[in-house]
């Protein structure tokens, strides 16, 4: 069966010099907005990416003896030696580090691709949701400077099975890691509210999957719907440059001077013409992109979830072998005895089972803190998490809100340049034969064009 990242090839063809030569400007830059620090959404390498620990770039195929691979340049300020990372590299460390970090959070990659549904549009897109990756995981100093990380980060020969060797964590070597991590944890932290806590977030993520995935649906019709539009409208401006082209030249008798959208005088029409197709983005690509991420990071806190339940579990299972021993110690100090016993003398015997009973006592004690310092954290991971949930749909929301802006402005600036175009060559073509005359705009007009220059000021400041 071929590789999951294996590169469909009649896919990558097509225009392959344009996917090579790519870069990480978003549409989002094209008409001027600019990411705050540190901003995830469509980010630029030269700009926001240059500062930071660890991103990837700059993507290539490699070619094998059946299909090809994408790799991408490892750079960034703590990252020495350049080395290319393929996904998956990526999807290595991530399932090790959710091992050895059994209930702590771990950023989530993106999901893998079936083969034959790869396009460069899908690589790129890929790309995004991997920086996300890097950067969320270098926001989080306990997994970032860990030894799985610091093996990805090196230029490590066959980097995924390196990792995979790496072996299971001991709980004392996992206690000691979670001291390390966490060195102001609190031993009396009450792990009944905390897993009251984790239980209710839990039911309430799985609710809101299923909104998301609800909603998600209505954008991806929306978003459909909006690119036949904006493709319609592009074949309408199309069509209309062609008419003028190849009938109203004719009707003019070849005067230049009675045209529009040809008209040499008019270079500004010409040039919004130009770059319509760049400024009339779909704004729910924005939406999709912010719904994906919903979806990524509430499936890793449901991972994360999973990670406590099972050290809960296994906490359960010692607890219960440290009573089995007891209850051993007390049938021998009552005088009953399995047969094995009876070659034995009583004491030694006890002495034996004490010592037992002392040695799973302190594990069930090393993995009670395991369990209380984990649950600790993830507590606070969940409040982290409903802030940064929040703050995430703010940013998406005006995202919208831009593109959705700029869209509609590319379109009332080209049909004002026409208007203004029309005044000049055909000034009276509103009257002629008795025809609809042009009335002064309205007040509310008026007031809606002013507060559409003041938001795009407020929005260039």
């Amino acid at each position: 069966m071929a590789e999951e990242n294996e590169i469909d090839e009649k896919n990558l063809k097509e225009k392959e010099e344009d996917f090579f030569d790519y870069s990480q400007v978003d549409p989002l830059t094209a008409i001027g907005y600019i990411a705050e620090p540190g901003s995830i959404y469509y980010i630029q390498p030269s700009k926001e990416l240059s500062s930071y620990p660890m991103y990837i770039e700059n993507p290539q195929k490699i070619e094998k003896r059946v299909g090809a691979y994408i790799a991408y340049t490892l750079n960034g300020t703590d990252i020495t030696a350049q080395t290319t990372r393929r996904y998956s590299d990526f999807f290595a460390l991530y399932e090790k580090l959710v091992q050895r970090w059994p209930g702590i959070y771990v950023p989530p990659i993106p999901p893998k691709l079936i083969a034959k549904n790869t396009s460069r549009k899908k690589i790129k897109h890929r790309m995004r949701l991997l920086n996300r990756f890097c950067l969320n995981l270098s926001n989080i100093d306990y997994l970032y400077s860990c030894e799985e990380t610091s093996l990805f980060k090196r230029n490590t020969p066959d980097l995924a099975s390196a990792i995979s060797k790496l072996p299971e964590l001991t709980n004392d070597e996992y206690l000691k890691r979670l001291k390390e991590a966490f060195p102001n944890h609190n031993e009396e932290y009450d792990i009944l509210i905390g897993k009251g806590v984790i239980i209710d977030f839990e039911v309430f993520l799985k609710k809101s999957l299923k909104n998301v995935e609800m909603f998600e649906k209505c954008v991806e019709n929306a978003a459909e719907k909006r690119e036949q539009e904006i493709k319609n409208y592009f074949e309408l401006i199309k069509g209309l440059v062609e008419y003028e082209k190849n009938s109203i030249n004719v009707f003019c008798d070849d005067n230049f001077n009675s045209l529009i959208f040809n008209n040499s005088a008019y270079k500004e029409l010409a040039e919004k013409v130009e770059k319509l197709k760049n400024r009339m983005i779909n704004p729910y690509t924005a939406f999709k992109d912010w719904l994906e991420e919903e979806t990524l990071d509430a499936e890793a806190m449901l991972t994360t979830i999973k990670g406590i339940y099972e050290l809960i579990e296994k906490e359960e299972k010692l607890k219960q072998k440290v009573g089995a021993i007891e209850a051993d110690i007390k049938n021998l100090e009552g005088g009953r005895s399995s047969l094995k016993q009876l070659f034995k003398k009583k004491e030694a015997v006890i002495a034996i089972k004490q010592k037992e009973k002392d040695e799973h006592l302190e594990k069930f004690h090393n993995f009670e803190l395991i369990v209380k310092i984990v649950a600790e954290n993830l507590e606070n991971q969940i409040g982290e998490f409903k802030k940064s949930k929040t703050q995430t749909y703010y940013k998406y929301l005006k995202i919208f809100a831009i593109l959705q802006r700029e869209s509609n402005k590319a379109i009332r600036e080209l049909w004002s340049l026409v208007q203004k175009a029309l005044s000049e060559v055909a000034p009276n073509a509103y009257q002629a034969n008795g025809d609809y005359v042009a009335k002064p705009m309205s007040t509310e007009q008026n007031d809606e064009e002013q507060l559409d220059a003041d938001v795009d000021d407020v929005e260039e400041n």
